[in-house]
């Protein structure tokens, strides 16, 4: 009997101790479009309490990739959360043509829904669909929501500029998600509550866009007027300015307040999604003064907000990790410049020289339904009423369309679905594949090659390096210093947290614990 009560006493003690040893609070940071090489090409502007506390710290991981194509917000934050690809959670773009209703659809998107906001009349404070959002498009569970299933008591929250950005993360069982709408003010959805908490309510009234829209952003070779640019664009043109990183941290500040996160007995789960770096990575490019003052900001709102972690929780009871949804492609024209290889594929080209192609093939009819995100979907009723095989007529696609120029590679659906690649562009292709919403057809562009009309911005998307390799820092309780080049992939971050926080991974999860944290 004394054998059994002292056994029952020591597996006692171990669980309260392991219970001890979890963070009280989770941090998720994610600066979308961050590439890598942002950390040592801005590294002698930061300051020393932003990215270089964390990188000095903390655990950094130089070799963290996708492992994936495409590589956009939608999938890149679904895959963070869920320790999965798209070809299993099913966010393969940040919207895809849906192939049985035949209409668009967006990653976060849910007609269901009301827009919950501090608006007297959401028909005309707001535009209709700001707030009809939920993660109901995304197919597995994610952090937060495992860390509910295991206590149902801890608090998940997710913030950002963008609503993918913040209600992704926060997943299905998320307590709050919070974004901000095109008039600037901070809205949810009837998804997570009926009406906005007081304390949110309160905040808006002193913590409004104009505030941070005031005077000039400036650099030594670029001024804009704020007062100026809010007139002609918005409110909404904060996201295209470092200063919606700044309102974003002092709304995560406000959060961890007012929601108590970290000062319970379970661990609590807070992301945040900075976007501006995206928006203004777009709009100037990589390269761009614009960009490396964004950053510079950011790294004192960072800074900022690591002060507020400590001063309320305690960095010995806080666990943050870093990283970014997807990188970016310098401008195609500055890579030409330099000869590099690059160009601006003309999707329109293709697609009517392979509609045509197709006429010419098999007779009159509409035999693309639409082209998204690289992927061209075909006519499956029409290719049946032909009694033509859509493997043979995916084959001419395929084979017709590699003759264009920035075109690497071409796939089918049935070459995806046939076969198992374990390596190369083909994998990563296949990973971001899902049987029942990609298309028919997808293409690979050659590197440095985008789909974009402007001549100064670009964009994000592809398999190579440079929109696939991100940074990854993990910093806080029991977190040693330290710094690797293994290969680590995006979707063994949920399965390391997971790990720390001893619940269960994400019930698609296809990642790996990284050792190096949880040995």
């Amino acid at each position: 009997m004394k054998k059994i009560v002292l056994t029952t006493l020591l597996l006692a003690l171990g669980f309260n101790s392991y219970s001890q040893d979890k963070p009280k609070l989770v941090i998720a940071i994610v600066v979308d479009q961050m590439r890598y090489d942002y950390i040592y090409r801005f590294w002698d502007d930061f300051s020393d309490n932003g990215f270089k506390k964390l990188v000095d710290e903390g655990y950094f991981f130089r070799n963290t990739n996708f492992g994936y194509m495409p590589t956009y917000t939608g999938p890149g934050h679904a895959s963070i959360f869920t320790g999965t690809t798209p070809a299993v959670h099913g966010i393969i773009g940040n919207s895809w043509y849906d192939k049985y209703t035949q209409t668009s659809v967006y990653c976060a998107g849910d007609g269901d829904m009301k827009t919950i906001c501090n608006c007297e009349n959401h028909a005309t404070d707001v535009l209709a669909n700001d707030g009809q959002m939920s993660p109901h498009r995304m197919l597995t569970t994610t952090i937060g929501d495992e860390l509910q299933l295991f206590n149902n008591a801890s608090k998940v929250i997710g913030i950002s500029l963008k609503d993918r950005g913040a209600i992704l993360p926060a997943g299905h069982m998320g307590d709050a998600a919070y974004w901000m709408n095109t008039n600037g003010e901070w809205i949810s959805s009837s998804y997570y509550m009926e009406s906005l908490p007081e304390w949110m309510l309160n905040y808006q009234k002193t913590n409004t866009v104009s505030d941070y829209l005031k005077g000039k952003w400036e650099g030594e070779n670029f001024s804009y007027d704020l007062d100026s640019l809010t007139a002609e664009n918005g409110p909404n043109v904060i996201k295209s300015t470092p200063f919606g990183n700044t309102i974003l941290k002092d709304l995560a500040h406000e959060i961890i307040v007012q929601e108590k996160l970290g000062q319970g007995t379970n661990t609590d789960f807070f992301s945040v999604s900075f976007s501006s770096s995206d928006y203004v990575g777009h709009q100037y490019g990589p390269h761009a003064e614009e960009l490396i003052d964004t950053y510079i900001r950011l790294d004192n709102d960072i800074s900022d907000f690591l002060k507020t972690l400590e001063k309320n929780i305690g960095v010995e009871n806080v666990l943050v990790f870093l990283t970014s949804d997807h990188g970016v492609v310098s401008v195609p024209n500055e890579l030409k410049k330099y000869k590099i290889p690059a160009g601006y594929f003309d999707v329109s080209e293709a697609l009517s020289g392979l509609k045509e192609h197709l006429t010419k093939q098999f007779g009159e009819g509409k035999w693309i339904h639409r082209y998204s995100n690289q992927q061209f979907y075909l006519n499956n009723n029409l290719i049946q009423q032909k009694n033509l095989k859509k493997q043979d007529v995916e084959i001419i696609c395929a084979n017709f369309l590699i003759s264009f120029e920035g075109i690497k590679n071409t796939f089918t659906a049935s070459q995806l679905h046939h076969n198992e690649y374990e390596n190369g562009i083909h994998a990563l292709v296949q990973k971001g594949f899902s049987q029942k919403r990609s298309g028919d057809i997808i293409i690979n562009l050659e590197s440095g090659w985008i789909e974009w009309k402007s001549p100064r911005g670009t964009t994000h998307g592809s398999c190579y390096s440079y929109d696939t390799h991100v940074p990854l820092i993990f910093w806080g309780k029991n977190i040693k210093n330290g710094v690797s080049d293994e290969a680590v992939f995006i979707r063994d971050i949920a399965p390391t947290v997971c790990t720390l926080l001893g619940i269960s991974f994400p019930n698609g999860c296809t990642g790996n614990p990284i050792q190096s944290i949880t040995e």
